[in-house]
């Protein structure tokens, strides 16, 4: 299974799945600012994941498949980029689920 397919089958279609069942507007679960919240969490999963793998790529701590990737840049597979954006994503339509769900005591 190529990288890009993992996503498809086992990322993806979770992330659709809780953005299209949210009981309510995020705004609705955290406020205003919710709505910057999973965008902000990714860019810093991004901007600090992005230099540690490829440090421990580059000292060939662990690799990817050449033949299951799309390509590189620099040490990493564009598709373990996404994955830096993709699974704070995902955690967080999960949280928002859950909070939306819940109820005050």
């Amino acid at each position: 299974m190529s990288y890009l397919a993992f996503h498809l089958v086992f990322i993806v279609p979770p992330i659709v799945v809780l953005g299209l069942t949210q009981p309510s507007p995020l705004a609705g679960v955290g406020g205003r600012r919710a709505r910057y919240a999973l965008p902000l969490v990714g860019a810093i999963a991004f901007a600090y994941t992005t230099p540690w793998d490829n440090y421990l790529v580059a000292q060939g701590i662990w690799w990817y498949g050449p033949d299951r990737v799309l390509g590189t840049v620099g040490y990493v597979p564009v598709e373990e980029y996404l994955f830096f954006l993709l699974q704070p994503l995902l955690t967080g339509l999960f949280l928002y689920q859950y909070l939306a769900r819940r109820r005050p005591p």
